[in-house]
């Protein structure tokens, strides 16, 4: 059944009836006398309306075109795929080692971007820590600004070095929890220990757990950091054992119900996010949803068609007469 979506332009229809064919006092053209029209058979017959009545119903045509007749298609199921993300980013000054190539940052970077775009139903939140954390974009469906955000980041970002692990989880925590989404999550992406910030990692992810959120840790690089440093314009390279505290990023995942990660090379890292994309899916279908196709269109455009003859017959072809 055809419904109207703006039935309150049905009003004018009645007075373009009346405007078009309601009798005029004057005459279009004056005579002293129209025998001499009768005579050679040029009578105000129903062909010398035609015009009128073409132009009469173009104008209906136009207004029932404003009402937007709509002619309603089968009920269709809508899928949808989305869920509430915070992605957690570890950006300090152990991220520039080189044990990845060309550096832990820059690898997490590519690989978070390649995420982002396989979750375009997803509203995604771009944190970041060092020795604090801050939210760099808060949950978000613009992708773009997420990803240039995200191509912006530096070690620099955060003028506090050290690893907040504590800090970065509860400001995650405090970014999905008034998400009203079917599943949030939290992927944090490290290579420390927290060794900095004001907040116990075990407290926040226990206050992640209570607001129903699941965090995946990903424990990032070899079982060595190497920093290059400027030495008198010559590169030179730090070496380190060791940094990354597994037992603790475990504990986190263990207590929110998500999933550790060890990320040794950088092909194992896109690994790792593909596996967390195929994890988290949530699917919810909207029954009630009804397409229409709009018919305001085709009547538009039988309406310029009629207009035209209309015009013509009307105003140049009918002599009109008394």
């Amino acid at each position: 059944m055809i419904r109207l979506a703006n039935p309150v332009f049905l009003i004018f229809i009645p007075l373009i009836i009346i405007a078009f064919f309601i009798k005029r006092k004057k005459s279009a053209l004056k005579f002293s006398s129209v025998k001499l029209l009768k005579t050679h058979n040029i009578k105000n017959s129903f062909r010398h309306k035609i015009g009128k009545c073409l132009v009469a119903l173009s104008s209906v045509l136009l207004v029932l075109a404003l009402a937007r007749p709509q002619l309603p298609q089968k009920d269709v199921p809508i899928k949808r795929e989305g869920i509430d993300i915070a992605v957690i980013l570890d950006v300090s000054m152990s991220m520039l080692s080189v044990d990845f190539e060309p550096n832990r940052l820059e690898v997490a970077r590519k690989t978070i971007q390649d995420f982002i775009e396989n979750r375009p139903t997803d509203r995604i939140a771009l944190i970041i820590f060092a020795g604090t954390a801050y939210t760099r974009v808060p949950l978000t469906l613009d992708h773009d600004i997420l990803r240039e955000s995200l191509k912006q980041v530096k070690t620099e970002s955060v003028n506090t070095d050290g690893t907040a692990i504590g800090m970065a989880v509860s400001v995650g925590v405090n970014r999905l929890k008034k998400s009203d989404s079917p599943s949030k999550i939290i992927i944090l992406v490290t290579d420390g220990d927290n060794n900095a910030g004001t907040i116990n990692p075990d407290t926040a992810s226990e206050l992640a757990k209570e607001m129903g959120i699941k965090i995946y840790t990903i424990g990032v690089g070899t079982d060595k950091t190497i920093i290059p440093t400027d030495f008198f314009g010559m590169t030179r390279y730090q070496q380190y054992e060791g940094g990354l505290n597994e037992e603790l990023l475990k504990r986190i995942a263990e207590t929110t119900h998500g999933q550790y990660y060890r990320v040794k090379d950088p092909k194992a890292m896109s690994q790792v996010f593909a596996d967390i994309d195929k994890l988290e899916k949530a699917k919810f279908d909207e029954d009630n949803f009804k397409q229409y196709t709009e018919l305001g269109f085709i009547l538009i455009a039988i309406a310029l068609i009629l207009l035209v003859p209309g015009i013509f017959l009307d105003r140049y072809h009918y002599i009109r007469i008394p």
